[in-house]
Parts: C-alpha cells; sequence; structure tokens
C-alpha cells in the first residue's frame, strides 16, 4: 500500500471510529438525583493507574494494530448498546400490554395516569437534589429512598458543594418490568429513564466549577423502581445502567405468575 493510500486508508477508519462512538452514545454524567455520576466518577479514579499502564504497554506497539484494536472494541461497545435497545424495546412492548390488560380490572395500572406520575416524579426528585431539600420531592419517594437522598445532600451542603442541573428535560420513561401482587403495597414498576441537563458541581462558596462542565449538556440513562403507595406510584429505588448486566433481572409477574 503506497504512502498516500495508506494516509487516506487510516482517515477514513479514524472518521468511521468517530461515528461508532457518537452512536454508541455513551455521555457522561456527574451526579444527577441519587449520586448517578458518583459511581462512574469513582471508578475513573480507581481505573487512572490502568490506563496509564497501558499506554506504556502499548507504547512500542504497531500504530496500526493499536488502531484496528480500538477499532474492534469500538464495534463492540456500538454492538452491544444496539443489543440493548432491542431488549429493552421488547420489555417495553410487553410491559405496557401488560400494564393495560391490568388497567380493565384496576385503576392503578390506568396507563395514562402511571406516565402522568412518572413524569411529575423525575423533575420533582431533580428539584429537589439540586436545591439540596429533599422534603420538595417527599411524596413522590419511598420513606427509604428520601432518607437516603437526604443523607446525601445534607453531606454536599457540609462540603460546601451543589449540584447544578439546567436544562433537565426527560427524554423518556418506558416501563420495562411489571410486578402485580395481592393488594396494592407490593406492586411495583422499573422504568428504563433517559434524560439529559446540564451536570455540573460548584463549589457553592466560590461558584467554581469542580466537576464536570457547565453549558455542555450530557444524556444519561437509569432504571428507576416504582412502588404503589395509597396516593400515587412513588419512587424506591434508582439503578446505573451498567449496575444491570442482564435485563432478565427485570420480571413481568401478574398475581404472582410468571410471564
Amino acid at each position: 500500500m503506497g504512502g498516500k493510500n495508506f494516509i487516506s486508508f487510516i482517515k477514513k477508519l479514524c472518521g468511521v471510529l468517530v461515528v461508532i462512538l457518537i452512536i454508541s452514545g455513551s455521555s457522561t454524567a456527574y451526579a444527577r438525583a441519587g449520586g448517578g455520576g458518583g459511581s462512574s466518577g469513582g471508578g475513573g479514579g480507581g481505573t487512572g493507574g490502568s490506563h496509564s499502564s497501558s499506554r506504556n504497554s502499548t507504547g512500542s506497539r504497531n500504530p496500526i494494530s493499536a488502531i484496528l484494536s480500538f477499532g474492534a472494541f469500538a464495534i463492540m461497545a456500538s454492538a452491544g448498546t444496539i443489543i440493548l435497545r432491542a431488549q429493552i424495546g421488547k420489555k417495553k412492548v410487553k410491559s405496557i400490554s401488560v400494564i393495560k390488560d391490568l388497567s380493565k380490572s384496576d385503576d392503578n395500572w390506568n396507563y395514562k395516569n402511571i406516565k402522568r406520575e412518572i413524569e411529575e416524579t423525575f423533575y420533582k426528585v431533580q428539584t429537589a437534589w439540586m436545591e439540596r431539600d429533599q422534603d420538595l420531592a417527599k411524596e413522590y419517594m419511598s420513606e427509604e429512598l428520601y432518607t437516603k437522598h437526604r443523607t446525601q445532600t445534607e453531606w454536599m451542603k457540609i462540603k460546601k458543594q451543589k449540584n447544578i442541573l439546567k436544562g433537565i428535560t426527560l427524554l423518556g420513561a418506558s416501563p420495562i418490568g411489571v410486578e402485580d401482587h395481592e393488594g396494592i403495597d407490593k406492586d411495583i414498576i422499573w422504568v428504563h429513564i433517559k434524560a439529559k441537563s446540564q451536570d455540573y458541581i460548584i463549589d457553592e462558596e466560590t461558584n467554581e466549577v469542580i466537576e464536570g462542565k457547565a453549558r455542555r449538556y450530557v444524556q444519561f440513562e437509569e432504571y428507576w423502581k416504582f412502588i404503589r403507595k395509597e396516593q400515587r406510584w412513588v419512587l424506591d429505588e434508582i439503578r446505573q445502567i451498567d449496575e444491570i448486566s442482564d435485563l432478565n433481572f427485570f420480571t413481568i409477574d401478574v398475581n404472582n405468575k410468571d410471564q
């Protein structure tokens, strides 16, 4: 392969890799409600040494080999994202169908009302997190989650830190798991949440950004667990995407009979 052709090949390959990474679309999140970015941030710090080691060990490797290895990794990541999307789509279709069937005999499963309550909860919980005042969303959360979030945000106050969430927008909320049992106190809905916002942390005494970037929007996806209380569906738990490796974790169990 001639020199010019080789350079042209490398440029095209790099362009393809960039497109793949954009499609796979893994955006960094920093904190948000429940400290969603916390585990990611901690993980990043923990792997810093391995990144350095990787650079040292690959310094003498063939650059073409390094590029191809990166390309293979990017392709696998993209394929994993596509598979995940397909699995979530199937879970969504089945869950909505089950919810609508349940609503015929139980108004607690009215899908229109559920969607409205999920959206209300999403924005209330995010506002309470940014304002570090969990009472703003107390009626939208279980007692356990309220206590957990309150502990986390009180600690942020002690550290003089504030998580700024500007322009937060719920892009999608898809039910992917349904459990209906006798009574209402054990009913569960798992929801795949997709949203975007500016998400960064400031030192409230100096207004200096200490984590994340101001004016940059990031997208994030999470799994939210809702449980039924007397007045409404309330948020009980938030799981990060990388915490659930097998979507069979989200079951459809109606009247204790697996579907």
